[in-house]
């Protein structure tokens, strides 16, 4: 659906049901477009979080959310069953701007058209490589005229403090520009997210995504897969070695509940993340702590250490297949896919 579909579906839902569910701007995109955040349930319980969209070329999350909206305003017994025990965050579109152009990243051209790591095996710094406008996370768009340009990876840039960042940490003596100043994330819609986490501060977030097409590797979980069949959805947790073990632990539960969840159904093909790795390895999603995925196990992991009970800290990506299909019928099989997974883990969090 375009943005104006999207707005005007949640303004006719919150319409329709005032006292269920209320919408916020979170904040505004690069190119000035709302991000809103739809509110519902218990503002005294538990919040938990669901975020799609962060790649506007990746839009089956968005149709599942805005789906999954309804059917909690709408006083069923799932909305008993879940709104009475939690306070549910979902931001059904992160990047508007790329939704509109059907493309990857913000559309902030402004962007820095390098990335690369300046930081060595070991972690340190490598002098030789600084102040090259390096450690930008960039994703490539190319417009009606053949020109190649590039935006931001809206999810490379969650880190838990933008100081520590690499691409700071890499252009020291660049802090005077916007995209390499240590006290501004030069990423808007990543910091309306950020502002929703930390004001509500919910127990876990789920990050939904589409994938490229796949297949069940031979060797991976046999027991539960079945191999060479099309994969139609992965799932992972934070893979970065700082985050806490109560946190992977919270994470791996929510990744459980799904599963089982579409194991009940069928026809699902539920796997874990894996990707091929330019050297031959297959390996589980990366350890980048801007991940959305990394960065709000760390920023689950900072709050248990000062001191805050759990469960909290848990953070999921889900990777929905689909992202080349556009056939009605596809799409609206990956939708429910989604949805149903949500809603199972909704409920599972509900009953403790």
């Amino acid at each position: 659906m375009s943005n104006n579909q999207l707005y005007d579906q949640l303004n006719a839902l919150s319409r329709r049901f005032p006292d269920a569910l209320r919408l916020e701007q979170a904040g505004s995109s690069n190119g000035g477009r709302p991000i809103w955040l739809a509110r519902l349930g218990n503002s005294d319980k538990s919040a938990v979080m669901i975020i799609t969209q962060q790649h506007g070329n990746e839009p089956h999350g968005t149709e599942a959310a805005v789906n999954l909206i309804k059917r909690l305003a709408s006083g069923g017994a799932l909305s008993r069953q879940v709104l009475d025990n939690l306070q549910v965050l979902i931001v059904p579109r992160v990047n508007p701007d790329g939704a509109e152009r059907f493309s990857r990243g913000n559309m902030d051209f402004s962007a820095p058209q390098t990335s690369a790591d300046c930081l060595r095996a070991d972690g340190t710094l490598n002098p030789a490589k600084l102040d090259q406008h390096l450690g930008a996370n960039v994703t490539a768009f190319t417009n009606a005229d053949g020109q190649r340009r590039f935006s931001y990876d809206i999810n490379r840039y969650h880190w838990t403090d933008w100081s520590k960042s690499t691409q700071i940490r890499c252009n020291p003596g660049l802090a005077s520009e916007r995209h390499f100043n240590p006290g501004q994330n030069p990423v808007p819609e990543a910091v309306a997210v950020r502002g929703i986490y930390d004001r509500y501060r919910p127990i876990w977030l789920v990050d939904v995504h589409n994938q490229n097409p796949a297949v069940v590797l031979e060797d991976v979980d046999p027991e539960v897969n079945r191999p060479g069949r099309q994969v139609t959805g992965s799932i992972t947790w934070p893979t970065h070695p700082d985050v806490a073990p109560e946190a992977v632990a919270l994470s791996k539960q929510l990744a459980i509940v799904m599963k089982q969840r579409s194991t009940q159904l069928g026809f699902m093909e539920i796997t874990n993340y894996y990707y091929e790795h330019p050297s031959g390895d297959v390996r589980r999603g990366g350890g980048d702590p801007g991940i959305a995925r990394n960065a709000y196990g760390l920023l689950g992991t900072e709050r248990l250490a000062a001191g805050e009970t759990g469960p909290l800290g848990g953070s999921v990506l889900m990777e929905i297949g689909g992202l080349n299909s556009r056939g009605q019928k596809s799409a609206g099989m990956l939708r429910n896919n989604v949805r149903e997974m949500l809603e199972a883990v909704l409920v599972a969090t509900a009953d403790g």
